[in-house]
């Protein structure tokens, strides 16, 4: 069966039906991670897939990884599908998310993507939006590229999780764009420059960055898979579901270290 992408009537994304697991050959794979390199998030309704065909997905965007979680809290209580804690369950009574991020930029070598399946689902709310920073750095007046150019951003909290510093501007290893590489969930600091003038400068970055314009959102059903580009999106996943219960089941895929 062929595969069918349509994108979203948003700024980024796209919805992926025809995919059969049992039929992800190379040339499947490859238009796959083309439709990822040009719309950073791909959706799979329904799709549903068995723990093994999980990390068939994720294996299509790169090498499976253990994710660490940034707080010490989350990490002590982690629960995984698999023997491998490659498949990390992630419930309506951890850290929610709500709030503009991006996974794990306190590491090193940042998370280069994300797979997630969703498997329990709120009767109502409890949507995820995704931001282009691509798009937020394309539409930055020229001399603040520049000067965000020269930058470079801590991300992590101390005594929390580890610290380090990544460039503000980010080039994707396999587009070549450049994107924003900072976030509020993560970025603390900047490089050499004192606490004084550097908050101003992140809450203007941040401020620049969160546009409606830039985002998509989804609403979920039991079964959906989404895959994200961790180079060059931000996410917020939406608290507004009360004491509902969700779960979801997420691979991380490595990354390299930001450039």
């Amino acid at each position: 069966m062929q595969l069918q992408i349509e994108p979203l009537n948003a700024a980024l994304g796209a919805s992926v039906r025809g995919l059969v697991l049992s039929e992800l050959d190379v040339a499947r794979r490859d238009t796959l991670l083309d439709a990822f390199d040009q719309h950073q998030v791909l959706f799979f309704p329904q799709l549903n897939p068995t723990a093994v065909e999980h990390r068939a997905i994720a294996s299509v965007f790169g090498e499976p990884e253990v994710h660490i979680e940034g707080r010490e809290v989350d990490r002590s209580s982690a629960r995984y599908v698999d023997d491998e804690n490659l498949i990390l369950v992630i419930d309506s009574g951890r850290n929610p998310a709500n709030f503009w991020h991006t996974d794990a930029t306190f590491r090193k070598r940042p998370p280069g993507a994300s797979v997630i399946a969703i498997r329990t689902v709120p009767p109502r709310g409890g949507d995820t939006l995704w931001l282009d920073t691509y798009r937020a750095f394309d539409e930055l007046a020229p001399p603040i590229k520049e000067l965000a150019r020269s930058l470079r951003a801590i991300h992590g909290h101390p005594g929390i999780s580890d610290t380090n510093p990544h460039p503000v501007v980010r080039t994707h290893p396999r587009t070549g764009r450049e994107a924003l590489w900072l976030n509020r969930g993560w970025t603390t600091g900047l490089e050499a420059v004192p606490t004084i003038q550097a908050q101003p400068l992140l809450r203007f970055f941040f401020d620049a960055m969160e546009q409606p314009e830039y985002t998509c959102r989804w609403s979920w059903s039991v079964g959906d898979v989404a895959v994200w580009d961790n180079r060059c999106t931000m996410h917020y996943a939406l608290r507004d579901f009360g004491d509902d219960y969700r779960e979801i089941h997420r691979i991380t895929v490595a990354g390299e270290v930001p450039a």
